[in-house]
């Protein structure tokens, strides 16, 4: 009988041990899982140099993540993904499904789940938009993942022009002639990231934003707009890093020599 009541309070003693280190192996795998980071092909300050070829195709970034930007090789167009799918904006400004073998040197993709909803009534431009998301972000040394929904009284996006394969001209000179777009009165998302500035050489910091409207004919990168009495729905999704995978089969990339640029908000 003592052997029993032995045992029997063996296994007691050992439940709160077992429910204990369940907990723990849960919450590690949950802040290393990866869609608790963002995933960087290659880097904003590879493409301020001038290297606009990588070798992921879209059929591929599709497995790391349904909510990112970027752009296609030799800026063959403007990237958007959203709710899985991931959209080209090519010179014409109109905007298509990518074709699943484009590919891409320069893409950022997370898989996005909000921790902060938040609806606010604004009025102002597309900057003091950007100052009025800065304080609701728990911390500016994470990065976030941004989804933005409301109606525009006017607003400004930019394309891509394509280039030869061999142009290694600096992004923002390129940047200087873009095609722009513009619209009024107009329902969208804006699709983006908070980027600390201690990682401004990974993406703009501290924002990036493109825009895609809800009928999906207007999109490219947010450059100015006006807001006007707006219900805005703010998602927010902290993240606790990044996996960047670099541009290894890229000559150039491997034997340029990086140094500083400057203005991290800027191409």
């Amino acid at each position: 009988m003592k052997k029993i009541f032995l045992k029997l309070a063996l296994l007691v003693a050992l439940v709160p041990l077992v429910s204990c280190t369940v907990k723990q192996i849960k919450t590690a795998n949950k802040k290393s899982a990866p869609n608790e980071r963002m995933w960087h092909y290659s880097t904003i300050d590879a493409m301020r140099r001038g290297i606009y070829e990588g070798t992921h195709t879209v059929k591929e970034l599709k497995g790391h993540g349904d909510f990112g930007l970027g752009t296609f090789n030799h800026l063959n167009g403007e990237l958007i993904a959203l709710d899985g799918i991931i959209y080209r904006i090519p010179p014409s400004g109109k905007v298509e499904v990518a074709s699943e073998n484009l590919k891409s040197p320069f893409t950022s993709l997370t898989f996005f789940k909000a921790d902060l909803v938040k609806t606010i009534n604004f009025t102002g431009t597309f900057e003091e938009l950007q100052e009025k998301i800065l304080p609701m972000l728990s911390t500016q040394n994470l990065p976030y993942a941004i989804k933005i929904e409301a109606k525009w009284s006017d607003i400004t996006v930019g394309g891509a022009d394509p280039i030869s394969p061999t142009d290694t001209t600096e992004l923002a000179t390129l940047m200087k002639a873009r095609p722009q777009y513009k619209s009024e009165n107009i329902n969208g998302t804006m699709v983006g990231y908070f980027t600390p500035s201690l990682l401004s050489n990974v993406d703009l910091s501290p924002f990036h934003f493109h825009f895609i409207s809800d009928d999906r004919t207007f999109a490219g990168h947010l450059m100015s707009g006006q807001l006007k009495n707006a219900e805005i729905k703010i998602y927010l999704n902290e993240k606790s890093g990044y996996d960047v995978e670099l541009l290894r089969d890229n000559g150039r990339f491997r034997h340029l020599k990086f140094e500083s640029k400057g203005d991290s908000s800027a191409y």
